[in-house]
């Protein structure tokens, strides 16, 4: 009869505080009335959520990964050109996107997914000023559904990488990932 009672009372305390203390809500940016120039530059990405392991595993082949994030051309503010260059082992591996800022949309449209959505969310929830996160997701057949931490330095405090991982845990999106940096890093044609 106690340890039914203590379960009970267990049961009723986490139902209490779910309401009490519900799972913050994090609303994206709209990248439509974004200044994207405040978010052009260099991002190293730290680490990464999501529900499903799967969405994380190749994040997990990385030793770290630097993106440079750049107007396609100088005239066009709303197309970016991001370049990311990954330490895969003792390799370097080039990759780059490019997105479309449309002011109708609160999302980035990735070309050549236009099923994908990319949503830009500031590092404030996280007293990280100088922190992004990106969530990206996409429908049915694939669903995808990520959250990615970058910052401007390479060295993202530990307390906001944790503060990240127990914020989205709280959503249910317990599978995290996060670089090691633990070598050089791949800059282009030149190592740091």
């Amino acid at each position: 009869m106690p340890t039914e009672l203590a379960t009970l009372l267990v049961y009723i305390y986490s139902l209490w505080s779910a309401v009490v203390q519900p799972c913050p809500d994090y609303s994206p940016l709209s990248a439509g009335s974004l200044n994207a120039k405040q978010y052009l530059g260099r991002w190293y990405f730290s680490a990464a959520v999501s529900a499903v392991e799967e969405e994380l595993q190749m994040f997990r082949l990385m030793d770290n990964t630097v993106f440079n994030l750049q107007p396609l051309t100088p005239s066009d503010p709303h197309t970016l050109l991001l370049t990311g260059d990954m330490r895969i082992g003792d390799s370097c591996a080039r990759a780059t996107w490019t997105y479309n800022i449309l002011s109708s949309r609160d999302d980035m449209q990735l070309q050549g997914r236009p099923q994908r959505q990319t949503f830009l969310r500031a590092g404030a929830q996280l007293n990280c000023s100088d922190c992004i996160i990106l969530q990206e997701v996409e429908p049915a057949p694939t669903t995808l559904n990520r959250y990615m931490l970058y910052g401007r330095q390479q060295a993202v405090p530990e307390d906001v990488i944790e503060d990240f991982r127990k914020m989205f845990a709280c959503h249910k999106m317990s599978s995290f990932v996060r670089l090691p940096q633990n070598k050089s890093l791949c800059l282009g044609d030149e190592e740091e």
